[in-house]
């Protein structure tokens, strides 16, 4: 018999139990269904974290150059001059190039609290800070005109002086510099939650002015950072190798300190990995259903075989080969998986959509042409493998023991 032939007498014995071939499916279905789902919103939110740690507000990827000067070195001295710059322009792969202050945002120190040392996040702010409870914010006009103010958060206010209307107009010590709470904000969490960190909202104990702290603690630096936006396709790593290479060979102060980068994408790349990780753990225990479903598609096959011995019988006795039969039994179960897999991808899609359009989600499920290709493999691949037992006990069925 030819293929497309005992393919069309498959169909035809699928669709004369349609409720029991349907039931049959139902496993395939949600196992695939639930595979898909995990996978599409897995590779969603790892893509979003990955965009959120590499680029910028534009969605442009960047990556940093970092000048350290050696202890010896005039610190005063400009890290990179107009021929540095045009040196790190011509290499391939940049699509810009930043110069500015490396100075961190924010710092963390510890504060000696009821004869302890508590350990506290601190935000140097050009403008203002964020909303308060009690007194007021910190304001641009603080950061240009040089008060020694300072807004805190409410748990470290209670734990300083007692409650939060106390702490205001006493003084804060930073850094060795005395600063005037003049606000004090809610509570920041114990830890910082992620969307937060992501979005830079990190909730901070202690809020002071930047240009004031850079004047007590000298520590402001001029230009001592590139910040490179990559063009695209283009991959961070090999960027700074290049400018790291031309720097280092040719840099004004190569003899007087040291260019390191700052790749953040190696940083995504370890948290992807770890994401990806997590994503096929749980797929491959949403997978075991599909285990479950494959045994019901091998008893239901048994079943078939069983109520159809008296046409294997006529077939065999027309003509048909023993293969022929194993193949007609094979296609009928691959047929029935095939089509949960495809069902089920299908519902998958829709599920991963649906929740990935939540107002909690910030990430949108990401769908692939691997997923597609693991859905469709894996339900064949369960039709053939649990298929395989009672196609041959159908083809193997005595012509003689059949007509007796």
């Amino acid at each position: 018999m030819r293929f497309a032939e005992i393919w069309t007498t498959a169909l035809r014995s699928i669709l004369k139990n349609k409720r029991r071939s349907i039931l049959t499916m139902l496993g395939i279905i949600i196992g695939i269904a639930a595979v898909v789902t995990i996978l599409a919103i897995g590779d969603g939110f790892s893509n979003w974290v990955t965009k959120s740690i590499t680029s910028n507000k534009s969605g442009k990827v960047e990556t940093q150059i970092v000048y350290t000067p050696n202890d010896t070195a005039n610190t005063s001295a400009q890290p990179f001059n107009e021929r540095d710059l045009t040196l790190v322009r011509q290499v391939k792969g940049i699509a810009k190039v930043k110069q500015s202050s490396s100075d961190a945002d924010y710092a963390q120190l510890t504060l000696p609290v009821k004869n302890k040392t508590k350990s506290v996040l601190v935000h140097y702010t050009k403008g203002k800070s964020s909303k308060v409870i009690a007194g007021r914010r910190l304001t641009a006009m603080d950061n240009e005109i040089g008060n020694q103010v300072a807004v805190i958060d409410a748990g470290l206010a209670k734990s300083l002086f007692g409650g939060t209307t106390n702490a205001l107009h006493h003084g804060i010590t930073v850094d060795e510099q005395l600063y005037e709470i003049v606000g004090v904000r809610s509570s920041v969490a114990s830890s910082v939650n992620f969307t937060d960190a992501m979005s830079g909202k990190i909730p901070t104990n202690i809020t002071i002015p930047r240009k004031v702290h850079q004047y007590y603690t000298r520590s402001e630096r001029t230009g001592d950072l590139l910040t490179l936006s990559l063009t695209k396709g283009a991959k961070a790593s090999r960027v700074n190798k290049r400018v790291l290479h031309i720097l280092k060979a040719q840099g004004s102060m190569r003899s007087q300190g040291d260019y390191q980068s700052n790749d953040p994408t190696a940083q995504a790349d370890t948290f992807g990995k770890v994401l990806n990780a997590i994503t096929y753990f749980v797929s491959a225990v949403a997978g075991i259903s599909l285990f479950i479903a494959g045994i019901g598609v091998m008893n239901m096959m048994y079943i078939s075989v069983a109520e159809r011995t008296t046409e294997i019988g006529i077939r065999r006795a027309m003509g048909a080969r023993q293969q022929d039969i194993r193949l007609q039994f094979l296609l009928e179960s691959a047929t029935l998986t095939i089509l949960g897999g495809l069902i089920g991808y299908g519902l998958g899609v829709l599920l991963a959509l649906g929740v990935s359009a939540l107002p909690v989600m910030p990430f949108k499920a990401s769908f692939s042409f691997g997923g597609f290709a693991l859905a469709f493999g894996v339900s064949t691949a369960v039709g053939l493998v649990f298929g395989v037992m009672p196609a041959n006990a159908a083809s193997r069925k005595d012509l003689i023991e059949i007509i007796r």
